[in-house]
Parts: structure tokens; sequence; C-alpha cells
């Protein structure tokens, strides 16, 4: 999406979310906008300030990307892998270290559109096109020349109680009642895969009860359930495992990495690349479970 000014309906596709939704923020001042003709304006600008301000609020992150020297910036969708590939750096390059800010897929590519970060994460499913995260580089990041790089495929499905005691099988099943899930935040890949399998079955997601219960993380969806406070979410297995939870497999996802082109030859970056391409990373990798290495280092697009 190309255009300066947008809609309510624009502003919706944009984000990801429901017109509703929409109208609920302008309600509560939380959304720049203005009226124009007794029509709600956006400015793509203002939306896309007002989308990376959120997202440093929600991480502690206000300072600008430092330039690219021996510290690299990755914003984007929160992963595992993203850990173990920190350390993996550190211990083969030691001149150089990572860090990662879990801002959501969406934001990801925004933050990196507005130079807040030197990569993105990103595992957006495009209901469209049935691919993944390539439609959303073209309409995020029209005028940047990127690589894709593919960090992992990973196993995505529902994430319950231990021996799955409310024979939780299906998304359907999430629209019975006295089933209560534990959501994952707007913008994030997650979100953007739960709503589709919700739509392709029929089921309107606001109607499933803790539907705006959100967290950030797959970890805190899995504690949610272990604890108590839900009774499904939608999660990776890795995480299940980690609390000895029962996981109902849905899909593999496809999880990259999006890195401007003048960054590739870059020396922090093409060592960061390096370290995903040895063995030792995808032996780690395939040590957790849940993730599959079979493209992990090719350029995807």
């Amino acid at each position: 999406m190309n255009k300066e000014m947008m809609n309510t309906k624009g502003v919706a596709e944009y984000l990801n979310i429901n017109e509703k939704l929409v109208y609920k923020l302008v309600k509560e001042k939380k959304i720049p906008g203005t009226r124009v003709t007794g029509k709600w304006t956006f400015p793509r600008r203002l939306i896309d300030e007002w989308i990376i301000e959120n997202a440093k609020e929600n991480i502690g992150l206000k300072n600008k990307t430092k330039e690219l020297k021996d510290h690299i910036v990755i914003m984007g969708s929160n992963d595992f892998t993203i850990e173990l590939l920190s350390h993996a750096l550190n211990k083969r390059f030691p001149e150089y270290t990572l860090s990662f800010s879990n801002v959501g897929s969406l934001a990801g590519l925004i933050a990196l559109g507005r130079g807040s970060s030197h990569l993105a994460g990103c595992h957006l499913f495009d209901p469209d096109t049935g691919q993944y995260n390539l439609p959303y580089i073209s309409r995020y990041l029209p005028e940047i020349k990127i690589t894709v790089i593919n960090l992992v495929y990973r196993d995505i499905g529902l994430i319950v109680k231990p021996g799955n005691p409310l024979n939780i099988v299906f998304v359907n099943d999430l629209s019975r009642p006295g089933i209560k899930i534990i959501n994952r935040q707007e913008g994030s890949g997650t979100r953007v895969l739960f709503d589709y399998e919700c739509k392709k079955m029929g089921i309107e997601p606001k109607l499933i009860a803790g539907y705006e219960k959100e967290v950030n993380t797959h970890f805190e969806v899995a504690a949610a359930v272990a604890g108590g406070v839900a009774d499904v979410g939608l999660g990776i297995l890795s995480a299940a495992k980690m609390l000895n939870l029962t996981f109902v497999h849905l899909a593999k996802e496809r999880y990259d990495l999006v890195i401007p082109r003048e960054n590739l030859s870059v020396r922090p970056i093409a060592s960061l690349v390096e370290v995903i391409r040895s063995s030792e990373f995808k032996e780690s990798i395939n040590q957790m479970g849940g993730y599959d290495t079979k493209d992990t280092g090719k350029v995807m697009a």
C-alpha cells in the first residue's frame, strides 16, 4: 500500500486489525487521524511513527539505532532461535554483539524501513497468495532493496494442558462454550495466522472467550496455559515442550530474516550469516525440537 492518506478500512488492512478496532482507537484518541469532510483520514507517515513508538514503549527502546559497527539490532517476531543466534555469534565472533527487540513481525518490518534496526525477523502469512513474508515486504518496504534469508521453519499449533483434557483438536473447537484462549498481540505473525485460521473455519475471532487477552511471546502463551489462566493458545512446539504441555500441530511456518541488501557486505552482517549457515548453529536449533533447518541460511528472495 503506497497511499500516503488512508481511510479507516485502509488503516485496518495496513495494521491487520478489524475496522471496528480502528474506530475504537480513534474514539480513545490512541491513533493519529483527522476528520476531513466528515470522514476519518490517517496519514501513513504518522501511522508508521505511531506503530514504532508503541513498539519502543513496550520494549523500553527509545534511542535511535546506532550505526552498524560492532552491534547488530534485530526487531521483529519472537523466537527462541534468535537467542541461540546471539550466543553463537558472540562465541564465533567475540567482537560482535546482537540484541533483539520483540515488537512483532509487522512492526519489525516498519522499524527496518525507518532505520530503527539492521534486520527484521518475520513470519507473516499472506492468505491471498499463500506465501510467507514476501507480499508484506513488497507492501511495507517498497523502496528498499531487500535480501530474505531463511532462519527456520517451525511447528506452530494449539498449546493445551497436559493430556488435552478438553479434547481441543481443531481451531473451531475454540468456539465451544467454556473454553478460554490466550492471544498474541496485534501485528504479530502468530495473530495474523490465528485470525486467518478462524476466518477459514467461519468463526468470528472476537466471539472467542479470551480473544482480547494478549501476550507478547510464545513462552507467555505456554505459561498462561500452564498456570490455568487459559485453556489454549496458539504457539510454537518448543514453547509447549519447555513447560511439558500438550501440542496439537496446526502448520509449519517459515521464519525469515529480512536484511537491506546494502548491509550484506558489512562485516558484522556477513559474520552473522556465516554463523547461521554453520552446522553447529543448525545442530543447536535441532536439539530444541519443533524446528526444521532444511533452508536455514538459504536466500529466499
